[in-house]
């Protein structure tokens, strides 16, 4: 094991600033604070969603730099559009009726404890329709769109693997948003590459019967477009020198 640490890679996570940002994002574009209103004072919204000053604050500059709100030193914070540029990094952030991060934990919930259900149940059918999936997706003159829809597939097909009808029909549930992101985020640098490898060891874990090795497997996959999103959101450094 000597010398193993070198290997790993610390996976960044969407901090809490980042998810209030994407609430306080979905608030203003659903017109609970209107265009012109001026946003309660930042201690009040810091109690309010139960978060530091600091991360607050940092959320508040965030929704500020997509174009929704102007900040005026001694005067307060106003919204001055409730529209999201196009593509902008709060898009990563919020979509339709909820955030990404909520979006995040329930699938962590779901996914984890579906990968170690059909790990325990697998039959020969359903290892076999996975890792053919698993091979189509290696196609590299596959389209992103094609993509996305066998992530889907595999990802539904895990969940019936499980044998646990009202778990599929939760994650059937979660099917049309996930596949309206997936295809919103699949452009992102290395993420195409990210999600198939991450698939392939979902499939390896769950075909050779690894429970507690399915489980962390799915879990590490959504970490994994976590540490992705993180990285688009994270301004570059310039070199002032």
């Amino acid at each position: 094991m000597t010398g193993s640490t070198t290997r790993i890679e610390r996976v960044a996570r969407l901090r809490v600033s980042d998810s209030v940002a994407a609430q306080l994002t979905q608030l203003i574009t659903s017109g609970v604070y209107a265009v012109g209103e001026k946003l309660p004072a930042e201690r009040i919204l810091s109690d309010q969603f139960g978060v530091s000053r600091s991360s607050m604050r940092e959320a508040i500059r965030s929704v500020e730099s997509s174009g929704l709100v102007s900040s005026s030193h001694g005067v307060g914070v106003f919204v001055v559009s409730n529209t999201v540029a196009t593509h902008g990094p709060p898009d990563l952030l919020v979509f339709e009726d909820f955030t990404v991060p909520e979006l995040f934990e329930v699938r962590r919930m779901i996914e984890r404890d579906a990968a170690g259900w059909a790990a325990q149940r697998i039959n020969p059918a359903a290892a076999s329709e996975l890792q053919s999936i698993i091979e189509k997706c290696s196609d590299p003159d596959l389209s992103d769109e094609d993509f996305v829809q066998l992530d889907i597939k595999l990802h539904q097909t895990i969940a019936k693997a499980s044998r646990n009808d009202l778990l599929a029909t939760i994650y059937g549930g979660l099917e049309p948003m996930l596949l309206k992101y997936s295809l919103r985020v699949i452009s992102l640098p290395g993420r195409r590459e990210d999600s198939h490898a991450g698939h392939g060891r979902i499939v390896d874990a769950i075909v050779a019967g690894r429970v507690r090795e399915a489980r962390e497997a799915a879990v590490a996959h959504i970490r994994d477009v976590e540490r992705d999103i993180a990285k688009n959101l994270t301004p570059p450094v310039t070199d002032h020198a």
